[in-house]
């Protein structure tokens, strides 16, 4: 089975070598990620890691493998990672991700922590990498299930985990219509954290083991800041010149046509309201220079922040391009109003829980199958907007700019229900540590297999206050 895979991978990459190589080059990867992706080689940590010398440490030691997938995977690890830290201050943490973006942002969140880029899924590459790392568990940031990955973790006997777990529904139907193919992946996981009871029923329907899975909420709920004043925010809005006059707009996580409709409402508005400021932020960074040019055609100067040196004075910019990663979080603590984009389209939706943490105006599009369930308490708490279509942006954003208290109330009932829904961090950890300390206590040698000890003996003594699953 592992050369077969191998096999299909190397044709597979060869049919698409051309688009690879042409988009290497467009997105200016960073050096180094072909031979970590291709080859698995593992770098050096930080030289103010205590992670040094990870990669040829010696076995014994607790190593905790934590992988999203790209940025927004990246960002929910991190206050898991801060969680464990605590509860297992001698252990080695490892962070991988698979693209540019998300490397980007993990060097800045795991400063003194071993980051790299995650294989792909060829046995050679995998197996270097387990040699390099040595993990005690694996820690998968919603979903990312490569077979031969999982297939060389369960001989070693190491432990795979899903956390903040999620199938759509696109996903469940490809990985349940070729079951005979994706159950064994399945079925070799040591824990499912899921978000919701629907999540849960479909990992079971794939083949996780009924008593591995477990309903403990969104970290998402958990993974925002309420604080308008925070640090971040604060250092932007002195940078970009902002003070209480002025009414921010800020759509974001954009894709192609939202920018385009953003600004062309903008300047319809902001003749009716001069004091209205735009920030756009769209969703990729291969799409920056696009929309920068995309904005200039439209008649529009943007300030653009990848370029900015120094603070700007208030009257010297309308539009604002956020053309840098890993900041939208801290823009959201800036908007009065707030449009999440990547929802008038295809893509699913992005996370409207970080403006409406602060307690913005949040409204979003008809498509936001990527996060259904936070979408739908949302807006049954009056706590967010949805929009039909996106032309109704701007009449939308003109009244809320008309008649601001019933935006003022939605923000209020947002941050309510999210504290409501909050908890399910720490339900996380605690599962984690249970297994974190099975494994750890057993004997590494080869053959010997998981502890009889049922996870949820141990699990649901600590953590009684998680939902019961209807599976």
């Amino acid at each position: 089975m592992p050369w077969l895979l191998n096999a299909l991978y190397l044709l597979l990459g060869s049919l698409l070598s051309p688009w690879l190589v042409y988009r290497a080059f467009r997105t200016r990867r960073p050096r180094g990620s072909w031979t970590q992706k291709f080859l698995g080689f593992v770098p050096a940590a930080s030289a103010n890691s205590s992670n040094v010398g990870l990669h040829s440490r010696c076995g014994g030691e607790t190593v905790i493998w934590m992988h999203g997938v790209s940025v927004g995977e990246v960002q929910l690890l991190k206050p898991l990672f801060d969680e464990l830290r605590i509860r297992n201050p001698d252990a080695k943490f490892a962070i991988s991700t698979t693209t540019p973006t998300g490397m980007e942002l993990a060097k800045k969140l795991f400063v003194d922590e071993l980051v790299f880029f995650f294989p792909f899924d060829f046995t050679w590459s995998m197996t270097r990498a387990l040699n390099s790392i040595k993990p005690t568990i694996l820690v998968l940031g919603e979903l990312e299930l490569w077979p031969n990955l999982i297939a060389l973790l369960h001989k070693r006997h190491v432990p795979v985990c899903v956390v903040n777990g999620r199938l759509s529904e696109r996903s469940f139907r490809d990985y349940y219509k070729h079951r005979w193919v994706t159950r064994s992946m399945f079925t070799k996981l040591r824990l499912v954290a899921a978000q919701d009871t629907t999540y849960a029923d479909r990992f079971v329907a794939c083949g996780v083991e009924q008593d591995r899975v477990y309903v403990t909420g969104s970290t998402k709920f958990d993974n925002v800041i309420f604080d308008r004043h925070h640090q971040h925010v604060d250092n932007l809005r002195r940078l970009v010149g902002l003070d209480d006059s002025e009414t921010v707009w800020i759509v974001g996580s954009t894709q192609a046509p939202e920018e385009r409709c953003a600004v062309e409402a903008f300047k319809i508005l902001s003749s009716e309201f001069p004091d209205l400021r735009l920030v756009v932020v769209p969703r990729h960074q291969d799409r920056f220079e696009s929309v920068f040019q995309e904005l200039q055609s439209l008649g529009v100067d943007p300030l653009r922040m990848s370029t900015l040196r120094g603070e700007v004075a208030k009257s010297d910019w309308q539009v604002c391009l956020v053309d840098t990663i890993g900041e939208l979080r801290w823009w959201w603590g800036l908007a009065d109003i707030a449009i999440v984009g990547g929802s008038f389209g295809d893509r699913g939706g992005q996370n409207m829980l970080e403006p409406a943490a602060y307690g913005a105006n949040v409204a979003f599009g008809p498509n936001t199958s990527n996060f259904r369930d936070i979408a739908e308490i949302l807006l049954r708490a009056d706590g967010a907007t949805r929009l039909s279509e996106l032309t109704e942006m701007l009449p939308w954003t003109r009244e809320q700019l008309r008649n601001p208290e019933p935006g003022r109330d939605r923000g209020t009932n947002a941050q309510a229900i999210i504290r409501k829904h909050q908890g399910a961090l720490k339900r996380t950890a605690e599962a984690l540590q249970t297994i974190i300390e099975q494994t750890a206590a057993r004997p590494r040698e080869a053959g010997v297999q998981y502890s009889d000890e049922r996870l949820s003996d141990r699990f649901s003594e600590r953590s009684e206050s998680i939902p019961s699953r209807e599976i």
